[in-house]
């Protein structure tokens, strides 16, 4: 009997130890998820939807907000404002068209009010601001082809990173900079062969690309 309960121990050993290994191996086993997510700014700019403009050949009186105006080209005050977490630069595509009634045609330089031909020089005109007041005294004395859009008939006009919009404060308000106010100004020919009429006019698209600047 004896003989019989020491074979029965060591066969019990025997097992025991040749699994032992292969348990401690998986006990040592370990793993490791890692989850990635894209950190993307936060793009928030508020942009008119529509603005508008008139031809004033004659330099009639014309009251807008309440300001008498007289200049030939007038656009209704217009203002947009970055509160994005990041700065933007901004580009901007300017696309016109003579309305389909008119026989008007838009001029590639600026007229000086003289000519016999109706047409009239259109160009978009936007500057940095603090305010979300639309301050004249920003505005150029006169075209400057380095700074200024013409409207050309048909053809797009775009310049890119024309200005950068800084970051919103931590208070989440538009920071200094943070506005830019534009306009659409110009002139035209004051006494042509054809006389100005109702029917005469424009439609001018202006298209904004906000582009992320990275942190350096």
């Amino acid at each position: 009997m004896k003989r019989k309960v020491l074979l029965c121990v060591l066969t019990v050993l025997v097992l025991f130890c040749s699994t032992q290994p292969a348990a401690a191996l998986l006990s040592n086993e370990r793993g490791t998820v890692i989850e990635g997510d894209a950190r993307l700014p936060i793009i928030r700019v508020v942009v008119p939807t529509r603005a508008e403009v008139l031809i004033n050949p004659y330099q009639m009186p014309v009251e807008i907000d309440g300001e008498t105006r007289r200049e030939q080209i007038l656009c209704t005050p217009a203002v947009i404002a970055s509160t994005s977490d990041i700065p933007l630069k901004v580009s901007i595509t300017i696309t016109g068209a003579v309305k389909e009634e008119s026989d008007m045609t838009l001029a590639t330089a600026p007229t000086g009010g003289a000519g016999t031909s109706k047409s009239a020089f259109v160009y978009f005109e936007i500057v940095q601001s603090n305010s979300d007041d639309v301050i004249s005294s920003l505005w150029a004395k006169a075209y400057d082809p380095a700074k200024h859009i013409p409207v050309v008939p048909g053809t797009p006009q775009t310049r890119t990173d024309i200005m950068t919009l800084p970051p919103m404060t931590k208070d989440n308000e538009v920071a200094r900079g943070g506005y830019a106010q534009f306009r659409l100004t110009g002139d035209a020919v004051w006494n042509p062969t054809t006389e100005w009429n109702r029917k005469d006019g424009i439609n001018v698209i202006v298209a904004f690309t906000f582009t992320p600047v990275p942190y350096t």
